[in-house]
């Protein structure tokens, strides 16, 4: 017999129906449900949901997302509006980030922000995120 927490999250990944995905997106973030980051970033990466992840990246932002902080730093360097803005408040909320995966966060940024032709709201997400490895 399948729980109902592991019914919903199979459930979420099959919804086709945009407004309905993200609503129980939501309800299953906010009750915290066991598994549901990792279903979160499994979507956020489809290229189905380019276009319709924002409210995706928020509700991962009601778990623990230090162990992937580079997949967020991802997110701010190639998302849209929403997406990069909703993954660098995650990123904002890490408290302490060290080693490797600091290292190529930095050195991701660095380049990204190096590029010509980015627009300015993600060149201020872009020196924010240098700002916090200072």
């Amino acid at each position: 017999m399948v729980s109902p927490n592991a019914a919903d999250l199979e459930t979420l990944e099959t919804l086709s129906d945009g407004k309905a995905r993200n609503a129980l997106a939501l309800r299953l973030a906010e009750s915290k449900t066991p598994r549901l980051a990792e279903v979160l970033i499994r979507m956020i990466g489809r290229p189905d949901l380019r276009n319709d992840r924002g409210t995706l990246v928020h509700a991962l932002g009601h778990y623990d997302c230090s162990d992937h902080l580079n997949f967020l730093v991802d997110l701010v360097i190639d998302g849209g509006w929403e997406v990069a803005h909703e993954a660098f408040q995650i990123i904002d909320l890490i408290e302490t980030v060290e080693g490797d995966d600091a290292e190529r966060a930095l050195a991701s940024t660095t380049m990204a922000l190096s590029k010509v032709d980015i627009e300015d709201w993600r060149r201020e997400l872009f020196e924010d995120i240098l700002d916090m490895f200072e």
